[in-house]
């Protein structure tokens, strides 16, 4: 199968890039705790997942369909490794416990800025219109109340935990159904038909950096902060 890349928008390319490659820095300095030492090993591991993710996009490599497995499979369950490989290790419980809440909250906010720029791929034709909130994807409700939780905690209000669960649930939720609209719209299942509704446009840079790092990200900082939430 032959797979066109997709038309270029420097909005859209930019916005994607810049998100990656800031939250991977944002990521590094959090979950390194204030070790500069711990900080500088986590971006050397960030540095690896952009620049690795990037060339074999850049390759042409995940854009081989006929392959078995398909590249693009393996770098779905990737980001399902990584995210929970990490979420539950005891890194990832370290974090939950020496990482204060309001700042795990406010990690997720790039997930309104995301939802923007994704509604903009989608109608330019660049990402099928189902993976934006003109579809099925309402994470731009996680990134809003993101911004009005971490506001208020910042703020000095004292948020129910019945409120930060219900959000992080919902949070979760989109996550899972954007996985599965995702995989949907993938080449190798084609549930919403073809041509723009084919969810190819992850496989070239720097789209290939939505999955390998905000989406890991995201479920990465769910996890920990679930178990955060367990904690209080």
């Amino acid at each position: 199968m032959q797979i066109e890349p997709p038309a270029f928008d420097l909005v859209t390319s930019a916005g994607i890039a810049g998100l990656a490659w800031l939250m991977a820095g944002v990521w590094a300095w959090l979950f390194g705790r204030g070790s500069a030492a711990r900080s500088a090993r986590l971006a050397g591991a960030a540095l690896t997942a952009l620049l690795a993710s990037g060339g074999v996009a850049w390759a042409g490599w995940l854009q081989q369909m006929d392959r078995v497995p398909p590249p693009m499979a393996l770098m779905i369950a990737l980001v399902f490794v990584t995210a929970f490989g990490l979420g539950l290790s005891p890194f990832g419980r370290a974090s939950a416990a020496g990482i204060p809440l309001v700042s795990l909250v406010a990690f997720q906010s790039f997930r309104l800025p995301l939802e923007l720029v994704m509604h903009r791929a989608s109608t330019l034709g660049i990402m099928p219109v189902e993976l934006s909130y003109s579809g099925y994807n309402f994470d731009i409700l996680t990134g809003a109340g993101t911004l009005a939780v971490w506001l208020a905690m910042a703020a000095g209000v004292r948020v129910p935990l019945a409120v930060l669960w219900l959000w992080n649930v919902w949070g979760c939720w989109c996550l899972a159904v954007i996985a599965c609209i995702a995989i949907a719209t993938s080449p190798m299942v084609r549930l919403f038909g073809e041509g723009s509704h084919l969810n190819t446009w992850v496989l070239f840079v720097p789209y290939v950096w939505l999955p390998v790092i905000l989406v890991t990200a995201a479920m990465f900082g769910h996890i920990v902060l679930t178990a955060k939430l367990l904690r209080t």
